[in-house]
């Protein structure tokens, strides 16, 4: 069977497009061998959601998808892990091309990718961010936030009481043909939405469901702002552990670039697994203000 991937054999990975195409090789019918590396991680050992995403949305490409406006919807029902040989299925439906992504039997994620309506509209209110506010804690080798990574984004969120927000500017490796790397809007506006549902529910989590619309996916690189409100996070269950987010980026001058309706699945569980790193990582007059059952 003959796959084929987005850059060269041998080619060393050097910014997210050659990293996410290298780790996706797909065959004409629709099989594909997925293998992501560790500079694709979020907590050590599994990829990124918002990574997920990216790599689901370069197999639909590789079957024909397209690659201008689009909405991009996914369920992470299990982790993906990195340095693994995953499978990969697509097909393409009357309105979509569908990917999944499976570890033997077992389902980890999959996705719809179609085309952008024209009457589709944004889902949330381009708010763009705070003016000061506190910072929220980072990782070292996360895809977003880590300062470690060499791959990462470096982003460094921060929130006051009316929502999370970034301001920044992509590096090199997160552009192509001078614009913005289409993976860089779901790895972004992932880390917001988490930090959007953790402080809202007051616990850990991870992220459950991701619907991305992709504006304006020709934006030039330039600075940027990322930004989600706190009153646009609403929980979708009696147990409050599913919480949806609305967030949006866009260019400093307010341009419309992308926006998301992400669900992030808050629980102690959750919480006893991640508390420790971020109390480690935070001052703690900032943690009480974020995690006030969880504080010393």
């Amino acid at each position: 069977m003959s796959y084929s991937t987005h850059r060269q054999p041998g080619r060393p990975a050097e910014g997210i497009a050659d990293t996410i195409a290298g780790a996706v090789a797909m065959a004409a019918g629709g099989a594909g061998v997925l293998r992501a590396p560790p500079s694709l991680q979020s907590w050590p050992g599994i990829v990124h959601g918002g990574g997920v995403v990216a790599l689901l949305d370069c197999a639909a490409q590789a079957l024909g998808g397209t690659a201008g406006p689009r909405k991009l919807e996914a369920r992470l029902t299990a982790s993906v892990p990195i340095d693994t040989s995953l499978r990969i299925e697509g097909r393409a439906d009357a309105d979509a091309i569908r990917v999944a992504i499976l570890e033997g039997e077992q389902m980890l994620s999959a996705g719809a990718i179609a085309a952008l309506g024209g009457g589709d509209r944004a889902r949330c209110e381009a708010w763009m961010g705070g003016t000061d506010g506190w910072p929220l804690p980072t990782a070292d080798q996360c895809l977003a936030c880590g300062a470690l990574n060499p791959l990462g984004l470096k982003v460094k969120l921060r929130f006051d009481d009316d929502g999370v927000w970034a301001r920044f500017e992509p590096g090199r490796n997160w552009s192509i043909a001078g614009k913005v790397h289409p993976a860089l809007v779901p790895v972004l506006l992932d880390e917001l939405a988490s930090w959007l549902g953790a402080l809202v529910s007051k616990e850990g989590g991870l992220t459950n469901r991701i619907a991305v619309e992709f504006h304006e996916p020709d934006a030039a690189v330039g600075a940027l702002v990322a930004a989600g409100r706190f009153a646009a996070v609403e929980p979708l269950d009696r147990r409050r552990a599913f919480w949806r987010t609305d967030t949006a980026l866009m260019t400093a001058d307010g341009a419309l670039i992308a926006t998301a309706a992400i669900v992030f699945r808050a629980g102690v569980d959750y919480s006893v697994r991640q508390m420790e790193h971020f109390r480690a990582r935070t001052p703690p007059e900032i943690f009480r203000r974020m995690f006030p059952s969880y504080a010393i």
